[in-house]
């Protein structure tokens, strides 16, 4: 009789190759459904505020002669959010913006209320040189 012409190292290689390119096709399929091109140029887009942040807003304009406290911005406005974090150690957290998605931070002492995580709240804040940071809550009721 004779001896197999396929040896043990031809089916390992021929193994290796079958698992590399079914790896190549998997990834080629990943890349597809997760492609980024199709994002409209609004959203690729990054402001930076006077104070050096970074925000998905653009800045306000003012017209010349006119302080910020004199303009309407939206920052009058009561905005809608949601306690994300809460360190009850050091009474901080962060209040989501439902709008933005913007975290904006917040501490007892400045908000004059204890906050529980997932709460709700109705709030007015201002941009600090550190970031945004809150200046008055209302907790809602539903």
């Amino acid at each position: 009789m004779s001896k197999s012409q396929i040896t043990f190292n031809k089916k390992e290689r021929e193994k290796k190759k079958l698992l590399k390119k079914q790896q190549k096709i998997e990834k080629k399929e990943f890349n597809k459904t997760n492609n980024d091109k199709g994002k409209s140029l609004e959203e690729l887009f990054a402001y930076v505020d006077e104070h050096g942040n970074i925000s998905d807003r653009p800045a306000i304009k003012l017209k010349e002669g006119e302080s910020p406290s004199m303009s309407s911005n939206h920052q009058d406005d009561y905005s809608f959010g949601k306690v994300v974090h809460y360190n009850t150690d050091s009474n901080y957290g962060f209040i989501r913006d439902n709008e933005t998605q913007q975290s904006i931070y917040f501490n007892d002492r400045l908000v004059g209320q204890k906050l529980n995580l997932n709460q709700k709240v109705k709030f007015k804040f201002k941009s600090a040189k550190q970031g945004a940071q809150v200046t008055e809550v209302l907790i809602e009721y539903q």
